[in-house]
């Protein structure tokens, strides 16, 4: 396989004589490929083997998913970062666990999304379609390494967002979302645009590529960052604050998430979360790193303001959608918390180097639990979701109530979840750089979080209905029985991957 793979490259470099490496974004040409397969069979393949499309969406990304857990070492020809494209892309160790990210979160997407838009009688192939598209923006996203690449990719993904987002057009809430989406998405790319054109304009020169990641830093390290260079860094990092949902830029997240469909929902809160974690760990360990003395207490604050705002306003919330979409805040204060202590520690190797990937793969694995136990729960509208609709979820359905369990247990950090290793694996790196501020913030966030994640699981088993009240039993497929089991497995036994 590898030696035709080999062939092919020859091949795309004969068509690219720029240095190109070809192989080493295969994953990205193939969801890009299976994108246009699914729109190829909803074209042209019959009404009665439509259902298929969904099927071919899971199978395409299964394969994919193993083949960038052996491309990281196969295709690479060179141990540590490979910088290809003319250094607009560069393939490292890290970005693996961040494409694994992406993967996971479009192929689980696919599950949610299958049985919720039938219900709905929405077109589904059209939704895989831009589902695969955005992933695949996503995967190269986390190669960039030259501002027009990630910009471009960026916002290929915001495009299939704004779709996703507002892709209900029978539901005024959905499309009310998609509108909210669009408008804050334009402020935040507008934001990142106008840093990159002060940063390119103020440090460029002669024979200088000052959109290149490398070539920035080198002029950051010379001195050469003026007034309207340091305008330009905190445009670009208000942009990423502002695609990972942080202070004070949170605002638009609760609406757009509880306006658009829960699977959309749970896909933005997990993959666009991780692309604006990505885009800011890059930002400020590569081209920013040489200031890295002014940005991290900047951070720092952002982090605990984040940790702090998230949570306080969760504590308000009385739909689900809701108080998940305010909790996806306070991750990312976490989030925001890592990276920081990674700045100031100056280190992304050993025990640091896969923290940020390993929080958001616990964070996907709680967040898709409690999606498929919302969609699984029949409504008449998707974007109300009260808590007091989760009375006697015990007797309705245990599968659906294990799910919820197992999923506000991870979310929230309780032992033995995975939830629960990767936010300790965080506070142990905050203390060991006694950054106390920081940690004690992230300490009163986790006791803020168990009150609003609790009031969940309380409604849903403590507080059961009367004996002799009928209630109608919930049917859970096999499917979804299936993604229940194997994530609840996850989220116990998840804990061990860290240390493999």
């Amino acid at each position: 396989m590898i030696s035709t793979l080999a062939t092919i490259d020859v091949a795309f470099k004969a068509l690219a004589p720029r240095n190109a490496d070809w192989a080493s974004i295969m994953p990205e040409i193939c969801v890009a490929g299976l994108s246009l397969l699914c729109l190829l069979q909803a074209m042209f393949s019959p009404k009665a083997l439509k259902s298929l499309i969904p099927v071919t969406a899971r199978i395409g990304l299964c394969l994919v998913i193993a083949m960038a857990c052996i491309s990281n070492r196969a295709w690479s020809p060179t141990q540590g970062p490979v910088t290809t494209f003319a250094g607009l892309l560069q393939v490292t160790d890290l970005t693996m666990g961040f494409r694994l990210t992406f993967l996971i979160s479009a192929l689980l997407t696919s599950f949610l999304a299958t049985r919720f838009l039938t219900e709905r009688d929405a077109v589904i192939a059209d939704y895989h379609h831009v589902l695969l598209v955005v992933t695949a923006a996503f995967m190269l996203l986390i190669q960039s390494h030259h501002f027009v690449t990630l910009f471009v990719s960026l916002e290929t993904a915001a495009v299939g967002l704004y779709i996703l987002v507002g892709y209900l057009r029978r539901s005024e809430a959905s499309l009310e979302a998609g509108v909210k989406y669009l408008v804050a998405g334009g402020l935040s790319s507008a934001l990142l645009l106008m840093g990159i054109v002060l940063v390119y304009g103020s440090l460029g020169g002669p024979g200088v590529d000052s959109l290149n990641f490398d070539q920035v830093a080198l002029a950051l390290n010379a001195g050469k960052a003026t007034a309207l260079t340091m305008v330009g860094v905190a445009l670009i990092i208000g942009g990423a604050a502002f695609k990972l949902g942080a202070f004070p830029f949170q605002a638009w997240i609760p609406d757009v998430y509880q306006g658009a469909p829960t699977p959309t929902t749970t896909f933005l809160g997990t993959a666009s979360k991780a692309a604006g974690a990505f885009i800011l760990f890059i930002l400020v360990t590569g081209p920013l790193q040489p200031l890295a003395g002014k940005l991290a207490p900047l951070l720092a604050v952002a982090s605990i303001l984040t940790l702090l705002v998230g949570n306080l306003a969760a504590l308000a919330a009385t739909d689900i959608k809701r108080v998940i979409a305010l909790s996806g805040v306070s991750h990312a204060g976490f989030i925001l918390a890592a990276i920081t202590a990674l700045l100031v520690a100056g280190d992304v190797e050993g025990f640091n180097r896969n923290l940020l990937s390993y929080y958001l793969l616990a964070y996907i694995a709680g967040s898709y639990l409690t999606a498929q136990a919302l969609v699984s729960i029949p409504v008449a509208d998707d974007h109300r979701r009260p808590l007091l609709g989760l009375r006697g979820m015990m007797r309705r359905s245990p599968t659906i109530a294990s799910a919820l369990g197992f999923g506000i247990s991870s979310l929230a950090g309780i032992p033995p979840s995975i939830g629960f290793f990767a936010k300790l694996f965080i506070l142990i790196l905050l203390a060991k750089l006694k950054l106390w501020w920081i940690f004690g913030a992230a300490l009163v966030s986790v006791a803020l979080s168990i009150h609003y994640y609790f009031a969940i699981l309380r409604e849903a088993v403590v507080r059961p209905t009367l004996d002799q009240e009928e209630v109608p039993v919930i049917e859970v497929s096999p499917t979804a029985k299936f993604i229940i089991g194997t994530l609840s497995a996850v989220t116990l036994l998840g804990g061990l991957l860290f240390f493999l």
